[in-house]
């Protein structure tokens, strides 16, 4: 099981964003989300949040504005974009995420 793991979750579309949760969830891991990158900055910088996922349906440019402007307000926070929900656990894992 998971250590107690917090994980922020950022999208664009609910649907995405449930089904990432739901598998963090299975596994242990207490879950927040939101759909707007200013929310999620604010959040991975006063929450102490272990990792900021990222959806495959945020843009590009947007991916990379939140990913600095998070490890600025958190340099500890782990930020994985992630593509395809199904890689969640593994790209967590492969950054140091103990699940």
């Amino acid at each position: 099981m998971a250590e107690n793991n917090r994980i922020l979750i950022l999208g664009r579309q609910p649907e995405a964003v449930e089904t990432v949760t739901r598998i963090l969830e299975t596994v242990g891991c207490t879950v927040a989300s939101t759909l707007s990158d200013e929310v999620a900055i604010d959040l991975a910088g006063s929450s102490g949040y272990d990792a900021l996922i990222i959806e495959g349906d945020v843009s590009e440019t947007d991916s990379r504005y939140v990913t600095r402007k998070a490890r600025s307000v958190n340099s500890s926070i782990a930020v994985i974009v992630c593509r395809a929900p199904e890689s969640a656990l593994t790209q967590l894992r492969q950054a140091g995420i103990r699940l």
